[in-house]
């Protein structure tokens, strides 16, 4: 049977700052100028209702999707086996998180980071490729003229000290040893990634596989990372104004310090209530330096860069290959190395004291963006390869 992208259905749902539900809604407009039937749910904090499953039943779609994943009808049982229509998970987060999708016969994996997409691919799963964050066209070019923060961040705070104490009490030595050397290699590396680090460190250590879980491990070098990276990132700023918009990372049960913990004391910086995803773009449209710390994807992209040019602020990310074999640095974007930290505030600097060279970057920048990384052009790719997908199921 020759199976077409003609309608699909997509479920949203509640997750910090509301990203998701803005996602969700202008991917919806994308499809829907390329000619394709949307019909969109939103499941709130759970799962699905029968009201809600009969909707999608009698939409009758080719294809439901959701970023990330949604709430399983049961412990073993996908919305997707349910209804026997495929489901395509549309993942923002590391993919080692999700990899319990791969156990459904009618699921669909893409990723935003392309090691991921090598990682999903084991054993017989084949259903999974590259999908890369993106941004509405009709956001480009509606950054303010008046810009009042020199410099923003917005995000979570990973207290990745608590954490610290947190597997030092829970873990062996062999086993802390193995974090902190994987942590080391995220952060002073541009190039590896939390997985390959992770192997590296266990490949030098002399415990046995059968004592390590992976996924455990994965997450203290990804939440450690996290924190320490964007916390760092800002503390190395002196002389310019920093806005932070943001709280503690919600899912966190052994971190639970916030921004104010690691930042009061700096005078430049200001903490911010946080604000919903859609706040944030106004906030950005008004900022001349956004920051952008994302040491968990080195192949992939994040949606902070796409943003925050497509608002007219000029991005300051983590250097990964990602970004150099997309954007030129210096150009269209700047980037920072962890280990390097000590010339972020020189480069702001050097930025802030030159609005015309600023504009131009973020220009060139937003430039990019209109012709590689909307909405739209994401719908031309899907349309290309999600039927030879569906073909398969």
């Amino acid at each position: 049977m020759n199976r077409q992208l003609n309608r699909i259905c997509l479920l949203t749902n509640y997750n910090l700052y509301e990203s998701k539900r803005y996602f969700t809604e202008k991917f919806a407009d994308a499809l829907k100028r390329k000619g394709i039937e949307t019909f969109c749910i939103d499941a709130q904090t759970s799962c699905l209702d029968t009201e809600a499953l009969v909707s999608i039943a009698r939409f009758n779609p080719d294809l439901t999707c959701s970023f990330n994943s949604i709430h399983r009808l049961s412990e073993d049982s996908f919305l997707c086996d349910y209804l026997q229509v495929p489901h395509w998970s549309i993942l923002v987060d590391p993919a080692v998180y999700s990899t319990g999708l791969t156990h459904s016969p009618y699921s669909i994996i893409s990723c935003v980071d392309e090691e991921d997409v090598h990682s999903i691919r084991t054993g017989d799963y084949k259903n999974s490729f590259f999908f890369p964050h993106a941004v509405e066209k009709e956001l480009i070019g509606t950054g303010k003229k008046e810009k009042i923060y020199d410099v923003v961040f917005l995000g979570s705070c990973y207290d990745y000290e608590t954490l610290e104490t947190y597997w030092k009490d829970e873990e062996p030595e062999e086993i802390q040893k193995i974090i902190a050397a994987a942590s080391q290699m995220v952060l002073s590396e541009s190039e590896t990634s939390i997985a390959h680090a992770i192997y590296t460190a266990w490949k030098a250590s002399s415990v046995p596989q059968e004592k390590v879980n992976f996924l455990s491990l994965f997450y203290y070098v990804d939440r450690y990372t996290r924190g320490k990276d964007r916390i760092e990132l800002i503390q190395s700023i002196k002389n310019a104004q920093v806005h932070v918009f943001g709280t503690h990372a919600e899912d966190e049960s052994a971190m639970l310090l916030g921004w104010n913990h690691y930042l009061s004391d700096f005078q430049n910086v200001t903490v911010h209530p946080p604000v919903s995803f859609q706040e944030g773009l106004e906030i950005l449209k008004q900022s001349k330096i956004a920051l952008n710390s994302m040491p968990f994807f080195k192949q992939g992209s994040h949606e902070r860069v796409f943003t925050a040019l497509a608002c007219g602020a000029l991005p300051l990310t983590t250097d990964t290959p990602y970004w150099k074999e997309n954007f030129v640095e210096g150009k269209e974007i700047l980037l920072y190395r962890h280990k390097q930290l000590q010339e972020v505030d020189v480069v702001i600097q050097e930025v802030l004291a030159n609005e015309p060279l600023r504009t131009a970057i973020a220009a060139q920048g937003a430039l990019n963006v209109e012709q590689n990384h909307t909405w739209d052009q994401r719908v031309e790719f899907i349309q290309k390869i999600i039927p030879q997908m569906l073909n398969e199921i």
